[in-house]
């Protein structure tokens, strides 16, 4: 018998007929087509279960190689030769990428197309795609082509460095975005060539324009210019609230991404953004070194009024004038600054130093310091000096503070106007060392009036120490086995006995006119190290 030949024709319908007669199959079964073919549909699912697969084998790789790395290291380091040479016993040669970029390795896989951070410590960060921006250098385009008009639904957006450097440009150029709003599309990190995207190209610094230009007589790359600590670094966005002809007006959305190692050396306003003026910034992590030799510095933003809210600064920042860690110089027209945190270790040589703004005006909740702030005028563990009516609301300082000439605090050292401290804590050593009768004393808040706070940090002072240090003070409490002597003791409870829970409930307890505890306030537990922070 002649077996029929299945034509190519024929082999189709059947595969059809096949995949037809499964669906009606399905359908009948109470299945519709969007759940098969929708973003949540049995393939869609099926597609995010094998990436999740692949994910989960990629980190397993990692870990493995990362161990042995470091076993095979007498003082149990992780060397980039080693990491690779593992990398590729786990999977062959040239599947994965291996480079140190300074605080962590990065891990790329060629064949996903995926990258992995792993820090000095061995710890495996989660998978990042790697993006591929087609325009480099023009935020008015997406990555893919599209265009964007910065409006809030379709706003101007940042992919890469070259990206954040056009952007620093039209703002400094006199573009200053009023009304418009720009994101952050993804982690940059300035030691990682991922994040540049026009690597082909040479760079050359014009000091003129104070900008980095294309220069083919050039023998450096922008991410080997922009890193060099020799160098000016980044160029902040914009230069002063005070310039109208460059600053920034917008909305900038961090989008919970982060900018890596920045490095920003200037004579002018250093920050992210040197200056702005009734901006707002969101949602952003900074790390890295700021400083202004000349003006004001900030993690942030270098000076202006802005809007500031879920944000936090790691970078070491260091200024001329008034330095923060979030906002440097903030101008009496701002507004809030709400959800921020700093553990860079901020310093002033002259003015104003605050681990979170070293002057402000408006309301400030929710926001804590871990870092180091040392100044020679007004320091404090949240804000060196009210630069307006200012109220301060849920706080906390862990990071020890020195001033070298006149008032160290633990929250607030100078009061410009009238200033409302409510629910805080300090536990950073206070040290004022200056010889200013008048002006020369460490407190443990601060402030204008103070309710429901305390103080156990120690205080030392060549002058006076005050275990709170405001004008009136309210239901607050200090320690006097750890502050020693204080000139206000008699207004203020003494909570050396004091169980470290009650802390929590102490300012847990707290009742507003309404008797309730304010909704947008964030509640306290006990932390890892035995004091409040927040849930």
């Amino acid at each position: 018998m002649k077996q029929k030949r299945i034509s190519k024709q024929e082999k189709g319908i059947t595969l059809l007929a096949l995949v037809i007669t499964i669906i009606i199959l399905l359908i009948l079964a109470g299945i519709t087509i969007s759940a098969i073919t929708g973003d949540n549909g049995i393939i869609g699912n099926a597609g995010q279960a094998k990436e999740e697969t692949e994910i989960a084998n990629e980190k397993e790789i990692i870990e493995k190689a990362t161990v042995q790395a470091m076993g095979n290291n007498k003082y149990g380091n992780i060397e980039e030769d080693e990491l690779q040479k593992q990398l590729d016993k786990e999977t062959g040669e040239g599947r994965i990428e291996a480079t140190d970029i300074g605080d962590e390795f990065e891990i790329i896989f060629n064949d996903s197309n995926r990258y992995y951070t792993v820090d000095k410590d061995g710890n495996v960060g989660e998978a990042q795609d790697i993006i591929e921006d087609k325009n480099p250098g023009d935020i008015t385009t997406g990555k893919d082509g599209e265009t964007l008009d910065g409006s809030e639904e379709k706003p101007y957006e940042i992919w890469c460095i070259e990206d954040l450097c056009a952007f620093s440009k039209s703002v400094n150029e006199g573009e200053n975005y009023f009304n418009k709003f720009v994101k952050l599309m993804t982690t940059l990190n300035f030691n990682s060539s991922l994040s540049y995207k026009d690597n082909q190209y040479k760079y050359q610094y014009d000091e003129t324009t104070n900008t980095y230009i294309i220069d083919e007589n050039s023998e450096k790359t922008l991410k080997e210019l922009i890193t060099d600590t020799n160098g000016v670094g980044f160029i902040p966005i914009g230069k002063s609230a005070s310039d109208v002809e460059a600053r920034f007006r917008g909305t900038f959305d961090g989008n919970n991404h982060e900018v890596k190692n920045i490095y920003v050396n200037t004579a002018n306003n250093a920050g992210l953004f040197g200056g702005v003026f009734q901006a707002t910034v969101e949602n952003i992590k900074i790390s890295g070194t700021i400083i202004s030799t000349e003006n004001s510095a900030g993690g942030l933003i270098g000076k202006g009024s802005a809007t500031i809210k879920n944000s936090r600064n790691e970078a070491m920042v260091k200024a001329k004038r008034i330095a923060g860690g979030v906002i440097g110089e903030g101008g009496w027209q701002s507004i809030l600054l709400e959800s921020c945190f700093n553990a860079g270790a901020i310093y002033s040589e002259t003015s104003y130093t605050g681990g979170i703004a070293g002057t402000y005006a408006g309301k400030i909740s929710n926001c804590y310091n871990l870092g180091k702030v040392e100044g020679n005028n007004y320091s404090a563990g949240i804000l060196g000096e009210a630069a307006g009516k200012v109220e301060i609301t849920n706080y906390f300082n862990q990071g020890n503070v020195i001033s070298t000439r006149v008032i160290g605090a633990g929250i607030i050292a100078d009061e410009y106007a009238e200033t409302i401290v409510n629910n805080c804590y300090n536990l950073g050593d206070i040290t004022t060392t200056g010889t200013i009768v008048s002006h020369t004393a460490s407190k443990g808040i601060g402030g204008t009036y103070t309710n429901n706070s305390y103080n156990i940090g120690k205080l030392e002072s060549t002058k006076s120490c005050y275990a709170i240090g405001a004008e009136i003070v309210t239901n607050c409490y200090y320690d006097s086995t750890l502050v020693g002597k204080v000139e206000d003791a008699n207004n203020i409870k003494d909570i050396s006995n004091l169980d470290k829970n009650e802390f929590v409930n102490l300012l847990n307890a707290y009742k507003n006119q309404e008797g309730q505890y304010p909704t947008d306030w964030k509640k306290w537990k006990l932390g890892v190290n035995g004091y409040p922070i927040f849930e």
